[in-house]
C-alpha cells in the first residue's frame, strides 16, 4: 500500500498535476500564451484518456507488475525532459506521453493495491492510498517555489529528480501478488441499494466532472498569480489544494459506507462548484483558501465514489464500465483546458471560464438529481404493479 502510495505521488501529484505549479512559471518566462497552456493540458488529458479507456479492454495477466515498471519509468523521464525540451511541439508529445503513464499508473496501482487490501481483508485502507495523490499535489507545491530560483527548467528537472528519489526505496515492492479469492466486502451491499439503470446518469455526470474540474485543476495558481495583492500566495493555494487532498478519501469513503453513493457524490459536487467560484465571489486570500480547501476536499472523493458506485452496479462486467467511465471523463478533460484557454484568450480574465466550470458541475448535479428521482418513481410504479 505504501508503495502504490508513492506511485500516485509521482503519478499523479508530479507527472500529471506539477504542471499546475509550473505553468505560470511557463508562461512569464517561455511567453506560453493560455491558448496553448490549454493545449499542453489537453495533451497531457488525452494522454489519460486513452490510458484509463484502454486499460478497461487489456487482459493484464499476471504482467501488471511489468508495465508498472515500465511506465514509471516513462513518466519520470517524460517529467525531466520536459524541462531540456524548448519546443511547442516537443512540450505536447511529452505532456501526451506523461498522461499515457500516469494514467497506465493510476489504474495498475489501484490494481495490484486494491487486490492485495481485499486479500488481506483490509479494504477500509483503500482511502489512505488514494491519499497519494493530495500528497504529490502538495509537495509540488511546496517544492516549486524553490525550484523556481532555477527557472522553469529548474523545476521539471527538479521533479525529476524528485521522482527518481521516491522510486528507488519502493522498486522492489512492485510485483504481482499471488492470486487470491474476492472476499465479499462491505460496499457489496450498496450494490443491493443503487439501480443498475443509475449507471446511465453517473456516466454523463461523471464527464461533466471531468470537464468542470480541470478548468480549476489546470489554472488555479496562473490565477492567483494574477490577482492582486496576492498573487504571492499563488504557489501555497495549490499546497492548500493538496493538503485538502489528503484525507479526503477517507472522509468519502466512509460517508459513502453509511449511505450508499449517490447522496455523498451530489454533495462533493455542489461543494466543488461552491469552490471553483469562491476566488471569484471573493477575490482575496480568504476566498482563494477556501475555495482551494473545497476543490481539494472533493476532487479525489468524487472520482472515487463516481467508480465504486459504477463497479458497484456494474460487476459482471466491472473493467468495461470503469473503462466508460474513465472514457467520459477524459474527454471532458481535454474539452476543458482547450476551451478555457480560448476564453482566456478572448476575456482576458478567468471568471468567465471559472463560472462556466461551475456551471457544467451543477448541471451534472441536476442530471445525478434528476435520474435518482426518475429511478425512484420508477421503482414505485413497479412496485404498486405487482402489489
Amino acid at each position: 500500500m505504501i508503495a502504490g502510495f508513492v506511485m500516485l505521488i509521482i503519478a499523479m501529484g508530479i507527472g500529471r498535476f506539477s504542471y499546475t505549479s509550473i505553468l505560470p512559471l511557463m508562461q512569464s518566462q517561455t511567453h506560453l500564451t493560455a491558448t496553448e497552456s490549454g493545449y499542453l493540458a489537453g495533451s497531457n488529458n488525452l494522454g489519460y484518456l486513452i490510458a484509463g479507456f484502454g486499460a478497461g479492454f487489456i487482459t493484464w495477466g499476471n504482467r501488471r507488475a511489468h508495465h508498472l515498471r515500465i511506465h514509471l519509468i516513462l513518466c519520470i523521464i517524460s517529467t525531466g525532459l520536459m524541462g531540456i525540451t524548448s519546443s511547442f511541439i516537443g512540450w505536447l508529445f511529452l505532456r501526451f506521453i506523461a498522461g499515457i503513464s500516469s494514467g497506465l499508473i493510476y489504474v495498475l496501482s489501484s490494481s495490484l493495491v486494491m487486490d492485495a487490501l481485499i486479500s488481506y481483508k483490509r479494504e477500509k485502507w483503500v482511502g489512505f492510498f488514494y491519499g497519494g495523490v493530495g500528497t504529490g499535489i502538495a509537495l509540488t507545491g511546496l517544492t516549486t517555489p524553490f525550484l523556481s530560483h532555477f527557472t522553469w527548467r529548474g523545476a521539471w528537472i527538479g521533479f525529476f529528480v524528485v521522482s527518481l528519489i521516491l522510486t528507488l526505496p519502493i522498486w522492489s515492492y512492485i510485483h504481482d501478488a499471488k492470486p487470491q479469492p474476492l472476499s465479499t466486502n462491505s460496499a457489496s451491499k450498496h450494490s443491493l441499494i443503487l439501480p443498475h439503470s443509475i449507471f446511465v446518469w453517473l456516466l454523463v455526470a461523471y464527464g461533466l466532472e471531468g470537464l468542470g474540474y480541470i478548468v480549476s485543476a489546470t489554472f488555479l495558481v496562473a490565477m492567483v498569480k494574477q490577482m492582486p495583492n496576492i498573487s504571492a500566495f499563488a504557489d501555497f493555494s495549490w499546497i492548500v489544494v493538496g493538503l485538502a487532498a489528503v484525507p479526503s478519501p477517507l472522509f468519502w469513503s466512509w460517508w459513502a459506507s453509511h449511505a450508499s453513493y449517490i447522496k455523498p457524490l451530489i454533495t462533493a459536487l455542489i461543494l466543488q462548484a461552491l469552490g471553483v467560484t469562491m476566488p471569484i465571489i471573493m477575490p482575496n486570500i480568504i476566498g482563494v483558501v477556501i475555495g482551494s480547501i473545497l476543490f481539494g476536499g472533493t476532487f479525489m472523493g468524487i472520482s472515487m465514489l463516481s467508480l465504486a458506485a459504477a463497479r458497484m452496479v456494474r460487476q459482471s462486467n466491472s473493467n468495461y464500465a470503469i473503462a466508460l467511465m474513465t472514457g467520459f471523463f477524459g474527454i471532458g478533460q481535454i474539452i476543458g483546458p482547450i476551451g478555457a484557454g480560448f476564453i482566456l484568450e478572448a476575456a482576458h480574465s478567468y471568471s468567465l471560464a471559472l463560472i462556466i466550470s461551475a456551471s457544467v458541475l451543477a448541471l451534472a448535479v441536476i442530471i445525478l438529481i434528476f435520474g435518482t428521482v426518475i429511478l425512484s418513481k420508477t421503482e414505485l410504479n413497479c412496485m404498486s404493479q405487482s402489489k
